[in-house]
């Protein structure tokens, strides 16, 4: 009977006591310091930042000409370049872009459905396509991963992530949407991958990869063995409020992950937790950035002392970039030595 009733206690402790979802890490406030003002470096929209090289930040503007801002941060100088047309060398819409392996970006137009690479001529920066995905495959990013392989996030009837060889043909795919229960399970996988959408970003090492979804706190963690990618861990700490037939998503729920970015150690996820309906103007910018370690462990909170768009860390964790609002949008730096 003893034994009883001590295994009855201990199922009521671990049915009941929950972990402390992050509660008691540490929050660290940081203060910005201007990289590039107005009068150097003129912003629109910005969508989408990510490293060239370990110097060269590449900040995705609104599509106009000149939308890719090649920023030295070693002296100060940006090249702008891309056009938007409908020409070989020509976008319609850009949205992330992600260093390969060798430090050679590459891009992905949605509108074309069409992947480019960049490459470095005497006269600076051109693009050749690499590939064009076939028509049953409609994308959002492409993630350059090992062996010039890349992991595609898009509108897919029964798998989360597709995988592509170095042509852009399907070699694969894996991952579950995430749901709320089992009648969220059973929808239509087209609705949930509209629903679902978020950044990705890999380890430099490209052995990892971390989405962070726009529409609900939920962070996915994956790795890679050999051919297979295996899910780390997947973090669910709220889901979005939609009809299940339908990707509308209603107003008041509040936005989740506006970027994330990572390096060998930890994952950087840029968080809101506003909603439209309340703010607007508000709800697409955050002041809170968490950050993981690759085993889904959260470490602190970072606060910044200004509302942010997108950010981007440095290969040794000692610098976060950003855009922010000041009040227009301004490259920023954050120092994280000793933080």
């Amino acid at each position: 009977m003893y034994r009883y009733i001590l295994n009855v206690l201990l199922l009521a402790c671990l049915v009941s006591c929950k972990p402390n979802e992050g509660k008691d890490v540490p929050e660290i406030d940081l203060h910005h310091s201007v990289v590039l003002d107005e009068d150097k470096l003129l912003l629109g929209k910005v969508k989408y930042m990510s490293w060239e090289n370990d110097s060269v930040l590449v900040i995705v503007d609104s599509n106009q000409d000149g939308f890719l801002h090649f920023v030295h941060l070693s002296d100060k100088k940006v090249a702008e370049y891309g056009k938007i047309g409908q020409g070989p060398d020509e976008f319609l819409l850009v949205g992330a872009v992600y260093p390969d392996m060798n430090n050679c970006l590459v891009l992905f137009d949605v509108n074309k459905q069409e992947c480019f690479m960049t490459q470095n001529g005497d006269e600076g920066i051109s693009f050749r396509s690499l590939f064009s995905l076939a028509d049953s495959l409609i994308c959002f990013e492409i993630l350059p991963v090992q062996h010039n392989y890349y992991i595609v996030t898009g509108l897919h009837k029964h798998n989360r992530f597709t995988l592509l060889d170095r042509n852009g043909k399907k070699v694969g795919d894996f991952g579950e949407y995430p749901y709320r229960d089992e009648v969220e399970r059973q929808v239509d996988g087209f609705v949930l991958g509209d629903v679902y959408q978020g950044r990705l970003a890999a380890n430099p090492s490209r052995n990892r990869f971390v989405q962070a979804i726009y529409k609900a706190k939920i962070l996915t963690f994956y790795e890679q063995s050999g051919e297979h990618w295996n899910l780390i861990k997947e973090i669910q700490e709220s889901f979005p409020k939609y009809k299940y037939n339908s990707p509308a998503i209603e107003t008041d729920t509040p936005i989740g992950y506006l970027d994330v970015c990572a390096t060998e150690k930890y994952v950087y996820a840029l968080y809101s937790g506003k909603n439209y309906r309340d703010d607007k103007d508000a709800a697409f910018s955050g002041y809170v950035i968490e950050v993981y370690g690759w085993d889904g462990t959260l470490q602190k909170r970072y606060l910044s002392d200004l509302p942010l768009k997108v950010i981007e860390v440095s290969k040794d964790d000692g610098s976060l970039y950003a855009i922010a609002y000041h009040p227009d949008p301004v490259l920023v730096r954050f120092s994280l030595f000793g933080q």
